[in-house]
């Protein structure tokens, strides 16, 4: 906590949203709708997604995602992109990764997410 505090003091915290813990399945689709490659999440935030992989996408990379927060029934559905290739630590765990960026949610969806992050202290 403290590292993350001193990034922040530094100006090197760029988030522009807070995050929340989220272990999720992660499912990127085709145009039809269809999973092709399936991804789990460690955070998430009204701005992106941070997803777990050991060979993760190019960076720039667009993709369709859906995913569920919590025990919610109905998934969120968005265009995303890849922004960044990431070595995260936690907990004394590196999990690498990928930080992907949301380009189009709908107004269900942010509100969803909204409510998700406002339901917890688990934000980080």
């Amino acid at each position: 906590m403290a590292a993350e505090e001193t990034k922040k003091n530094l100006g090197l915290e760029k988030r522009l949203y807070p995050r929340r813990r989220l272990r999720s399945r992660v499912v990127f689709e085709d145009e039809w709708g269809e999973g092709f490659i399936y991804f789990y999440s460690t955070d998430v935030s009204l701005g992106g997604i941070f997803l777990e992989s050991d060979v993760p996408l190019k960076q720039g990379t667009k993709v369709f995602l859906s995913f569920k927060l919590g025990d919610a029934e109905n998934p969120i559905r968005a265009t995303a992109q890849v922004v960044r290739l990431a070595k995260e630590s936690a907990d004394a765990i590196t999990i690498f990764g990928m930080g992907v960026q949301f380009l189009d949610l709908s107004t269900e969806a942010k509100e969803a997410i909204a409510d998700y992050l406002g339901d917890s202290s688990e934000k980080r």
